[in-house]
């Protein structure tokens, strides 16, 4: 059994019991005006409502990037370039030069637009390797603004502004493939020519015919790894920008907010109540 000490003897001070006696006279406090209570909330839900309804809205158009993996080129190794830096799209998206030009194309200001300009990271499935340069081939493109027309305008300007930057490297190689594939092409054509000109030789007949398959071979070659940096190597939009309108907030967390902020106040009045009322009569009745 616990010995008390003097002072607990003379007063009897029990803190465990002071604190229970704090408590109840709190209940019964919040008891007597569960009233102001009540009114605090509902007056929180109200005033959160009506602020709700008066909530900007806005529009969102997102549009869709497939960076492109770049190879070296033979297309063998993946190479590091503009593409896969992930901070590549943001940079040029929101570079004031390109959102002037953007503006234009849209007509419309850049402050419309410039400040609702976001980039999201599409989660991929694939698991980075060393012959992997690149992570995340895919992003969104989004702008909010407060017309939808220009939401989805701005979207897909940028889009394909941020395409056509950094995907120089893999345009380049497609301009020389498509040269050297038209070189085979019209080769081909002046070998078969000669060759079904029956005034051709026959000792000249077997040099064409090597020309001819050594012409056909680079062609093939060419051809394919034309196709791999289109499909593979080049950025493009995959998919365009619509608006969509959207609240600048939500209606459901600001009347939880107000309705909290209420019951807060509501609780500090009816605990208050009896020290600032008879207060305030004084005064009043001075």
């Amino acid at each position: 059994m616990r010995r008390l000490s003097s002072p607990e003897v003379a007063t009897g001070f029990d803190p465990e019991a002071e604190q229970e006696v704090d408590f109840a006279r709190y209940g019964r406090m919040l008891a007597r005006r569960w009233w102001l209570v009540a009114v605090g909330v509902v007056v929180g839900v109200v005033i959160g409502f009506l602020t709700s309804l008066g909530g900007t809205k806005v529009y969102e158009a997102t549009a869709t990037l497939y960076l492109g993996q770049p190879y070296n080129p033979s297309a063998t190794i993946a190479v590091i370039t503009l593409q896969t830096n992930p901070s590549a799209v943001a940079t040029f998206a929101n570079a004031q030069a390109i959102d002037v030009k953007v503006a234009k194309v849209c007509g419309t200001k850049v402050g419309a637009f410039r400040k609702g300009i976001s980039i999201q990271k599409i989660a991929t499935t694939s698991t980075p390797t060393k012959a992997t340069a690149l992570v995340n081939p895919l992003v969104g493109l989004s702008v909010q603004a407060a017309k939808g027309k220009v939401a989805t305008c701005a979207a897909n300007a940028l889009a394909r502004e941020v395409v056509a930057d950094i995907g120089t490297y893999p345009q380049s190689k497609i301009a020389n493939y498509e040269q050297r594939v038209a070189a085979d092409t019209t080769t081909i054509s002046g070998l078969n020519a000669a060759i079904a000109n029956p005034s051709t030789s026959g000792a000249i007949l077997g040099t064409l015919y090597t020309r001819l398959a050594t012409a056909q071979t680079d062609y093939s070659t060419y051809s394919q790894l034309l196709l791999f940096a289109k499909q593979v190597e080049l950025p493009r939009v995959t998919i365009d920008a619509r608006e969509r309108q959207v609240s600048a907030q939500s209606s459901h967390n600001t009347v939880i907010i107000a309705a909290l902020i209420g019951l807060i106040l509501g609780i500090l009045g009816a605990l208050l109540w009896d020290r600032v009322v008879p207060r305030l009569t004084a005064r009043n009745g001075s």
